[in-house]
């Protein structure tokens, strides 16, 4: 462990809510980002940024924080923003940085009505999904990323849904395999290939196997090119975690470039 790894364990806030969402609307400033509040009145309200004004370019979904017990990805997602305000600027973008923020602050997978939301996305009539829907209504996606942690992985994997063009997990898997190995084993009775999962095919039988909708095969279902759920394993530093999810970020921004 060295001394950033050390002064970062000591001192994050990776369950603060609070705390996340002054950071983020001091990145909305800087970005020149509209933030929307989409849920919540009170303590843990549930927010969604995008470009105040039109952008031209691959337009990029970002997500975190479905599962509140999911820490490394909302921060990861946070401080690859921070470090990335021009990109933010210059394209296309929907970021929700926590979608279950009583969750993150209770250290809960479900929501406080005890939902796992990202088994929820066929369910408009809760209300949160119902308000990401609507942000979300007749907007195009080049990719959609939706940043997880799985709790009984032992390396960084990818679940890839490819309409077309070039597969991006293992170059993704490359980029952060020097902070955190790829997974090895198996993944829900499958065998990633090289940390990679990659489903095109029977998405529908996926979904009644899992008895909900996941935010990413929704995505892919209604027109984003490409979905990727990226996972760190939990049983590593959370600082080890949270730079494999800015390293997964920065890679999906230049490899999907700033073109049309």
């Amino acid at each position: 462990m060295d001394s950033d790894e050390r002064a970062y364990l000591a001192a994050h806030r990776s369950h603060d809510a609070d705390q996340l969402l002054k950071s983020w609307r001091s990145v909305a400033r800087k970005a020149d980002l509209q933030i929307v509040r989409l849920l919540g009145g009170g303590g843990d309200p549930v927010i969604g940024l995008r470009n105040r004004h039109p952008v031209q370019g691959n337009g990029l979904y970002l997500s975190a924080g479905i599962h509140g017990d999911e820490p490394a990805a909302v921060q990861g997602l946070l401080q690859w923003a921070e470090n990335n305000l021009q990109s933010l600027r210059e394209r296309p973008v929907v970021i929700f940085p926590c979608l279950n923020p009583w969750g993150l602050s209770n250290n809960r997978r479900e929501d406080a009505e005890g939902r796992d939301l990202n088994r929820s996305f066929d369910c408009p009539g809760i209300p949160i999904i119902g308000a990401i829907l609507d942000f979300i209504s007749e907007r195009d996606f080049a990719v959609a990323v939706s940043l997880h942690e799985d709790f009984d992985a032992n390396g960084t994997y990818v679940y890839e849904l490819v309409r077309q063009g070039k597969s991006l997990g293992e170059d993704l898997l490359e980029r952060v395999e020097e902070i955190i190995p790829r997974h090895r084993g198996r993944v829900e009775g499958m065998i990633p290939k090289s940390g990679v999962m990659r489903r095109t095919r029977g998405l529908m039988k996926i979904v009644r196997e899992l008895v909900g909708m996941p935010e990413s095969i929704h995505l892919f279902l209604n027109g984003a090119r490409s979905a990727l759920t990226f996972e760190t394993p939990s049983e590593y530093s959370l600082y080890r975690r949270v730079q494999c999810h800015i390293r997964f970020l920065e890679g999906v921004v230049d490899l999907i470039g700033p073109g049309g």
